[in-house]
């Protein structure tokens, strides 16, 4: 028999109906890094609309928003995660690291 090897993405979900992949979690790392959800979305190559919705989206179906935005004006606006949302990256994080591990193992 040939070696067969193991395929596939990792998501978390939850009853509420969040769900969080790489894209995602991608997103909500960049947002953190960048302290923008304009900047985010530049740095992994999404229009900033889809970025916002996915966001928004995040937000309303989480118990607590992952991520709050500032409103610009002098001093500009920003966005950052909240502890809820640093806590879901590093869970999807340490998981989805669990499984690349589990993955490149062959059978």
């Amino acid at each position: 028999m040939e070696n067969l090897k193991i395929e596939g993405y990792i998501w978390l979900e939850t009853t509420n109906g969040l769900k969080i992949g790489r894209g995602r979690a991608k997103l909500l790392n960049c947002i953190d890094k960048t302290g923008s959800i304009a900047a985010a979305a530049r740095e992994i190559g999404i229009p900033y609309r889809k970025a916002w919705g996915m966001v928004k989206e995040m937000n309303e179906f989480s118990n607590t928003a992952l991520v709050f935005k500032n409103l610009g004006g002098k001093n500009g606006g920003g966005a950052f995660l909240t502890k809820e949302g640093k806590k879901i990256v590093e869970k999807y994080k340490k998981i989805n690291g669990q499984f690349i591990l589990f993955k490149s193992n062959t059978l």
